[in-house]
């Protein structure tokens, strides 16, 4: 009976294979015809009575006698792949700062528009004061402008976003076809598929993120629109 096994990492599936003892033994022609495990005794197995008694029992002196020929415990993936798994959590704090700044550079362009918004209605603002428009009221025109500015540029990006994390192979694949080479090779990055995972909690923070730096952009765009005399914003009309 075979069996096949994937795993997903290149490494492992291309070098290990998984066979019974005793088929190995026989394919080795390591078997005498009374079914016995043939030739040199392995020293693993020198007391162990057969080839078919577990790995332990190579060694019976404890682990602080100094034996160097076996070991005392079993290491995971996460310990064998820790040099990998460092740098993957260092290039994922890089991409978060990375992240910010980019949403930074985006409040201040926030900031830019409003004020020259304020410049340029400030003859509609003066109007508006004229007419009985209080200082809060013109405030909360423009925070609010800006607010719901930064909920609708934050919910399409966080739906572009999720629909291209979730495709995020589909588009792997078709740029390989495109350019000719694969994009995602995995015998260099070990994976056989861009391995992706959606955080509720880092898109949370994200979106509010977004927001906040929205927010705050135009709080200086609003005060200063807020504190036009509609006489001195009338003056020259």
């Amino acid at each position: 009976m075979i069996g096949y096994f994937k795993s997903g990492m290149s490494e492992y599936d291309s070098s290990h294979v998984y066979v019974p003892l005793d088929r190995l033994q026989e394919m080795r022609l390591l078997k005498d015809p009374q079914g016995r495990g043939g030739g040199e005794p392995d020293p693993g197995e020198g007391q162990a009575g057969g080839g078919h008694r577990p790995a332990r029992g190579a060694c019976s002196r404890p682990s602080s006698s100094g034996c160097g020929r076996c070991t005392s415990g079993f290491a995971t993936w996460e310990q064998k792949q820790g040099p990998l798994l460092a740098a993957v959590a260092i290039e994922q704090s890089i991409l978060n700062m990375l992240l910010f700044f980019i949403i930074a550079v985006a409040g201040f362009g926030i900031l830019a528009i409003f004020s020259m918004i304020v410049v340029e209605k400030t003859r509609d603002i003066g109007v508006m004061k004229a007419l009985g428009a209080s200082t809060a009221g013109v405030r909360g025109i423009f925070l609010g402008y800006g607010l719901l500015l930064g909920v609708v540029g934050s919910g399409i990006g966080m739906a572009l976003g999720l629909t291209f994390v979730h495709y995020i192979n589909h588009v792997e694949k078709w740029l390989s076809r495109l350019t000719g080479h694969k994009v995602f090779d995995d015998a260099i990055y070990y994976f056989n598929e861009i391995p992706t995972r959606v955080e509720p909690w880092t898109v949370a923070w994200i979106v509010g993120g977004a927001l906040v730096i929205s927010a705050v952009a135009c709080i200086w765009p609003a005060q200063r629109a807020a504190r036009l005399h509609p006489v001195r914003a009338l003056r020259y009309e």
